[in-house]
């Protein structure tokens, strides 16, 4: 029996390559994956809330915001996503160029545009912001 009343995964990788080189994580996608169903079958059992959170982060539309949106639209249909545009770089992310893609902050235009991508596919995401 599980103890949590309110799930609040970050889903921020698409790949397990962009996991791996922004994160240093291994195997990301399914990991993650394994977990969100995991805690959306409570939720759809009446145990608990999940709220799942994304990071957008800039230049990372295709990798990383458009897999993880399609993945709940067709995984966790029902549950709510915090499409989050707070996204800051520093450290290593401004100053190696190796993280040249994340070195800036994300742009408007770009949280719009995941924004839009996910009322294309039905996902939950105005409650949580509005």
């Amino acid at each position: 029996m599980d103890l949590i009343d309110l799930w609040l995964p970050d889903f921020k990788y698409g790949s397990d390559e962009c996991a791996k080189r922004l994160s240093g994580v291994e195997n990301y996608w399914s990991v993650i994956t394994r977990n969100i169903k995991r805690a959306y079958v409570n939720v759809t059992e009446g145990l608990s809330s999940i709220i799942i959170r994304h990071l957008v982060l800039p230049n990372h539309y295709e990798c990383c915001s458009k897999p993880v949106l399609e993945w709940i639209a067709k995984e966790t249909p029902k549950a709510p996503v915090n499409i989050m545009e707070q996204y800051r770089p520093c450290h290593l992310a401004v100053s190696d160029r190796r993280y040249s893609d994340v070195s800036r902050p994300v742009y408007h235009e770009e949280v719009s545009r995941v924004r839009e991508l996910a009322d294309e596919l039905g996902v939950n995401w105005r409650s949580v912001t509005h």
